[in-house]
């Protein structure tokens, strides 16, 4: 009953997806093309949560038309019957040699190709020239750049004083002084309203890089990296499963399947990313509250508070809208475009789209809600780019750090009181919602009775990760900074160790710890009082699981602040080279999903799940989000960050 009712996440061996029971065959449709009188069409229908997609060869002496005709007969109650053809053509049979080397070899066949079938909107047509105008913007920035920089060079060169040596060259060793060098001339005003999109000036501002010993924080670029890839490969999974789904779901199934196993746990564990960058943003905004803002008493009046707190929220605001409303554009009107394929093309029972997967599907009537920073509530969430959620948060949380700030500026007693009972608050919450909804509380095994989206999406459990970052923030100039440096003593490289194996020891128990809920049958592991595990450590697991993350992540932080952290893992994460990727890790971010679908909709038929397959998967996946957001970054974020810097300062 419960296979063939429920809607769960991981459900028994011959569900492909998340909504439920389903029946795929799509058969060949590439030999199908081969046979001259025949065409491929997919018979497809739904009843409830129970779907069903089958490929068939027919007579092209039948028209989609006749086809639709026919089911129209066909008496089957409370099942939505629809048909499609034409999603695969024949190009053409070889000739020549090549059909001599096709039949010496056996191969057969004739090559197709899978014709986009997506109508071409008017919002596809304005992105299009949005797009062409950015390109030309970039194109315009970056030739006017080159040739000012080409005269500059000439312009330094004609100036430099000869020696009176009469060798060709001779003066060019006599080097220049900062007082002998020709003032730079400046900009018209086309250069200057230009310029924000050259992609000299932004290439160099991507490169620019500080070694380690002129920055301190250097470890939170390869965090936020690592942050990144653990969102990806955690997606890389759920948008597998709502988009194509997986042709064998059995090889999941705990106790004995994946989802029990040690390894996989890295994959639920990737939910971690999220609170990862919530640390970062509470550390930084911390930091930077109290060292830029509140250290002039001035800005702690309630007329001059009032004024750098909209300023704080304004600049916040146009840092993270504008990129994401492009990336918002860019999946609903391009994205459709760009992909071919059964799954691509086939209409799913209600009139969606595999490629819709992606989040974009009902942002035409929800765009503004990811404008308002709304898109985590209840009534909005998964309406348009689910996985912005996290945008929602961070902003959330944001509007609040001020109010910490200027409290722990006042008296620092006072500071640490409030952030202490919002800590208390926050860890308390996820315990009476576990009582309350009665849900396994983990992200998985709780999916059924709804943890994701009244847990996991609420700024009010996610904010301990904030709370610990302002916490890091408040504590590292104080108390904390004073130890820098490099052990002198075995004492505290024996300290340091310990911390260390403290701060990697909380993370991996909160990552493989969850496997214990997974030691069960699967209706058993969605029970909390047939799971496995305890039901006071399932309280304890979501008061405190991420909490553990947190803090573990912290000390880790911490302890690279301090340059005493584990030597050579110390050297890895303070490596120049997390720089240039971490400052694409918004944009790619944000992209991402729309990568993601991109390959997985554009198939015959669901993925076969192989851990091999889904690593390499992983790693394209995100070698082409990178890219993506690189596209992304000049094009849209970095020319808007620079118009903002120019504009506000």
């Amino acid at each position: 009953q419960m296979n063939g009712t429920d809607r769960i996440l991981l459900p028994l061996p011959n569900i492909k997806g998340l909504g439920g029971p389903t029946l795929i065959n799509y058969g060949d449709p590439a030999h199908c093309a081969e046979i001259p009188m025949a065409q491929y069409c997919v018979l497809s229908g739904a009843s409830g949560a129970f779907s069903f997609a089958l490929g068939n060869c027919l007579p092209n002496a039948c028209t989609q038309s006749d086809l639709e005709s026919l089911i129209t007969t066909v008496d089957v109650q409370q099942i939505d019957l629809t048909v499609q053809c034409d999603l695969v053509r024949p190009i053409g049979k070889a000739q020549g040699i090549s059909a001599k080397v096709e039949d010496v070899l056996g191969w057969g066949g004739i090559p197709v190709y899978y014709p986009n079938k997506i109508e071409f909107t008017i919002g596809a047509g304005i992105m299009t020239a949005l797009c062409a105008i950015l390109v030309a913007l970039v194109c315009a920035a970056t030739s006017m750049e080159w040739m000012r920089q080409s005269k500059e060079r000439v312009r330094v060169a004609d100036s430099r004083p000869t020696s009176g040596i009469g060798v060709v060259g001779m003066e060019a060793v006599q080097p220049l002084t900062l007082e002998d060098a020709p003032a730079e001339s400046e900009m018209t005003v086309l250069e200057k309203a230009l310029s924000p999109w050259s992609l000299l000036r932004n290439t160099v501002s991507l490169l620019r890089v500080r070694p380690a010993e002129k920055n301190p924080f250097a470890c939170l670029d390869a965090i936020r990296t690592f942050s990144m890839a653990q969102v990806i490969l955690g997606h890389s999974y759920v948008y597998t499963l709502a988009s194509s789904g997986f042709t064998n779901m059995e090889q999941f199934n705990p106790p004995h399947g994946s989802l029990g196993t040690f390894g996989f746990q890295i994959i639920p564990g990737c939910f971690y990313g999220v609170d990862s960058f919530f640390v970062m943003s509470g550390f930084l905004c911390a930091h930077g509250l109290d060292t830029k803002l509140f250290n002039r008493p001035e800005n702690r009046t309630a007329k001059r508070f009032s004024i750098k707190y909209l300023q704080f929220l304004v600049d916040r605001y146009l840092r993270l809208i504008p990129t994401e409303m492009f990336c918002i554009a860019f999946t609903v009107n391009l994205l459709p475009q760009m992909g071919s394929g059964i799954l691509w093309n086939l209409e799913k029972p209600g009139g969606s789209h595999c490629f819709e997967s992606a989040g974009g599907s009902q942002c035409g009537a929800y765009w503004w809600t990811n404008l308002l920073f709304i898109q985590d509530l209840d009534q909005y969430f998964g309406k348009c780019y689910p996985h912005t959620w996290y945008l929602a948060n961070d902003f959330q949380m944001y509007m609040t750090a001020p109010f910490f700030g200027l409290a722990y500026s006042i008296n620092k007693t006072l500071g640490w009181s409030l952030l202490g009972v919002g800590m208390l608050v926050a860890v308390m919450i996820p315990a009476i919602m576990t009582a309350e909804h009665n849900w396994v509380p983990e992200i998985i095994a709780g999916a059924s009775k709804g943890f994701t989206t009244q847990f996991y999406t609420k700024p009010w459990c996610r904010c301990p990760a904030f709370f610990v970052g302002i916490a890091v923030g408040w504590a590292w100039p104080s108390l904390l900074e004073k130890y820098k440096g490099r052990h002198q003593t075995m004492r505290t490289r024996m300290n340091s160790l310990m911390w260390s194996v403290l701060g990697v020891g909380l993370c991996f128990a909160a990552t493989f710890g969850r496997m214990a809920f997974f030691q069960c049958d699967l209706e058993s592991c969605f029970d909390p009082v047939k799971s496995p595990v305890p039901r006071l450590f399932q309280y304890l697991w979501g008061s405190f699981a991420i909490l553990a993350w947190c803090v573990g992540l912290a000390i880790i932080m911490v302890l690279c602040f301090l340059d005493r952290f584990l030597p050579l893992i110390q050297a890895f994460l303070t490596f120049t080279f997390w720089q240039p990727i971490a400052k694409l890790s918004y944009s790619a971010y944000l992209i991402h999903t729309s990568v993601l679908i991109w390959n997985t909709c554009q198939r015959d038929r669901p993925v076969s799940y192989r851990p091999t397959d889904f690593f390499f998967h992983f790693v394209s996946f995100t070698a082409v989000s990178l890219l993506a957001g690189f596209c992304v970054f000049m094009l849209v974020e970095k020319p808007l960050n620079n118009l903002k810097a120019a504009l506000m300062g």
